[in-house]
C-alpha cells in the first residue's frame, strides 16, 4: 500500500489526476440529475467534475484522507465553472464525515486497495447509502495483482451485504478496468418483501383461482 503524503499526493496529481477512467466509468452511469454523489478516495476530484454534467440539481461530495490532495481538488475546480458544485472534504474511507443515508451513489474509483480497513470502509458505505443506492466500484486492472484483488474484494462485498448487479470489463485503446455496480443486499430483500411474487401461467393452482 502505497504511503500518501504531501509529496505523493503532487506526484499522483501530475501523473493520475485525469486518469482516463474517471471519464469512461461516469459516461457508463445513468445519473438522475438531482442525486447526491459521494466519491470515496476522490483525489484530484476529476470523476466527480465529470459528474457534473449529469447532476445539475444535486450535491457532489468529493472525500479524501490526504489534506494535500483536498486542496489540489479544490484548485483544479475553482478553476472550473461547476466550482460551487462540489464540496470537498479531509476524511477516510473507514469514518467518512458524511451523514447516514445521504448518498445516491458512492464512487470507489481505483481507492479501495487503498483504504486501511476495507471492511469497516464498506460499512461506512452502507452507513451513508440511502436506500435503492448504488455503489460503483472502479479497478485499473493494469495494476499488477489488480485481477486477484478483484476475487478477494468480490468476498468481502459478499460478507459486508453488498449484491454485484453489474460486473464489466470496460476496454479501450488507453486503458482496461473493472466496472461493478453494487447495491446493499438488503435493499434486493425489501425490493422481495414488498413486491408479491407473480403466479407461473402455466400453474394448475392459478387455474382453479381464475376459476
Amino acid at each position: 500500500m502505497t504511503e500518501w503524503n504531501s509529496e505523493t499526493a503532487e506526484w499522483y496529481a501530475a501523473n493520475y489526476g485525469d486518469y482516463p477512467t474517471n471519464k469512461l466509468a461516469v459516461e457508463q452511469l445513468d445519473i438522475p440529475e438531482q442525486s447526491t454523489i459521494v466519491d470515496v478516495g476522490c483525489g484530484t476530484g476529476s470523476a466527480l467534475r465529470y459528474a457534473a454534467a449529469k447532476v445539475k440539481n444535486g450535491n457532489l461530495i468529493g472525500i479524501d484522507p490526504v489534506p494535500r490532495m483536498i486542496e489540489i481538488a479544490k484548485d483544479i475546480t475553482k478553476k472550473t465553472e461547476i466550482n460551487n458544485q462540489i464540496i470537498f472534504k479531509v476524511g477516510s474511507a473507514e469514518d467518512l464525515p458524511v451523514e447516514d443515508s445521504l448518498a445516491d451513489i458512492v464512487f470507489a474509483f481505483d481507492s479501495i486497495d487503498h483504504w486501511k480497513d476495507i471492511q469497516q470502509g464498506l460499512k461506512e458505505i452502507l452507513r451513508i447509502l440511502k436506500p435503492g443506492g448504488r455503489f460503483i466500484i472502479v479497478k485499473d486492472l493494469s495494476v499488477p495483482g489488480a485481477k486477484k484483488a478483484l476475487n478477494g474484494l468480490e468476498h468481502k462485498l459478499g460478507t459486508a451485504r453488498f449484491a454485484i448487479g453489474t460486473k464489466e470489463i470496460i476496454k479501450t485503446d488507453e486503458v482496461s478496468f473493472a466496472f461493478w455496480v453494487c447495491d446493499p443486499e438488503i435493499n434486493r430483500q425489501i425490493i422481495d418483501v414488498l413486491t408479491p411474487a407473480q403466479p407461473d401461467p402455466s400453474s394448475p393452482l392459478r387455474y382453479a383461482q381464475a376459476r
